[in-house]
C-alpha cells in the first residue's frame, strides 16, 4: 500500500500536549492523528446515517416502542 505525507502546523504548546498524550497512550503522533481524523469522519458518517434513518422513519410514520416493550418482545422469541 502506498503512503503519503501530510504536513501541518500547530502551536508548540499544542504539540507538547499532543506528544505527551500520545506517549501516555503508547502511540505515535502519526497513529494518534490518523485515528483522530478517521474517527471524526466515521462519527460524521454515522450521524448522517442516523439523521437519514430518522427522517425516513418520520416519512413512513413509524412508531417507536419503549425499552420495556422491546425486552418483552425479545423474551417471547
Amino acid at each position: 500500500m502506498s503512503q503519503s505525507t501530510i504536513t501541518f502546523r500547530i502551536p508548540d504548546e499544542e504539540k507538547e500536549l499532543v506528544a505527551e498524550y500520545a506517549k501516555a497512550h503508547n502511540s505515535s503522533l502519526t497513529e494518534l492523528y490518523r485515528n483522530a481524523v478517521l474517527d471524526k469522519i466515521e462519527d460524521e458518517i454515522d450521524l448522517n446515517t442516523l439523521r437519514k434513518a430518522m427522517k425516513d422513519s418520520k416519512i413512513k410514520k413509524e412508531v417507536g416502542i419503549s425499552q420495556d416493550e422491546m425486552e418483552k418482545l425479545l423474551d417471547e422469541v
